[in-house]
């Protein structure tokens, strides 16, 4: 971080990726990592003796937050909204489970991550697990063919393998379902 005085042209051939733009998120005066600094998101300070300094925000998992629906979800929370308490994944009683610890996880695409419960009236229950800012971008994202299980097929193919066309996501008629794009917003 030792590129020069603020005013001077860039002294660290780097640093032209790290000049504000509306590509890189170096607006205003935001934290921000641009030089993927393992300690999280910094910024230079308007103290004339403290050139830069790490802004201390929480990695999501400390935070207890979770992206898009969260599938990728892997922090310690193991109550369900009403409060219950979650039943561990590796027993069966008084619900079949099939993961590890009590904590809530979304192993089926679900619409956000849940639990089997503890109580024996109620099975399942979601969980509540605040929704990070930041949305990443989908990986291996194709147009033409798909990698993987196809989470993400970005192209423009619109009708089935025998031609029919297909349903809007944002539509429920002629089917109803729960894939809604406000549901899913990283699908």
């Amino acid at each position: 971080r030792e590129w020069g005085l603020p005013g001077s042209p860039p002294t660290h051939p780097a640093i032209s990726r790290f000049l504000p733009s509306s590509r890189n998120g170096l607006e205003e005066n935001y934290c921000r990592n641009p030089d993927q600094d393992k300690r999280g998101p910094w910024c230079y300070t308007v103290d004339p003796n403290i050139r830069h300094q790490s802004c201390g925000i929480k990695k999501c998992e400390d935070a207890v937050c979770m992206t898009c629906n969260g599938e990728e979800y892997r922090g310690t929370v193991d109550h369900t909204e009403s409060g219950t308490e979650c039943q561990r994944w590796d027993l069966q009683h008084p619900h079949k489970g099939g993961l590890d610890d009590n904590y809530c996880r979304n192993p089926d695409s679900s619409e956000r991550p849940w639990c089997y419960t503890t109580d024996p009236g109620r099975e399942r229950e979601y969980c509540r697990i605040r929704l990070s800012e930041k949305r990443p971008r989908p990986r291996n994202v194709t147009t033409s063919c798909f990698r993987g299980k196809g989470e993400g097929y970005r192209g423009r193919v619109n009708v089935t393998v025998s031609g029919i066309p297909c349903q809007r996501w944002d539509a429920q008629m002629p089917h109803r379902h729960h894939f809604t794009p406000d549901k899913y917003l990283c699908k």
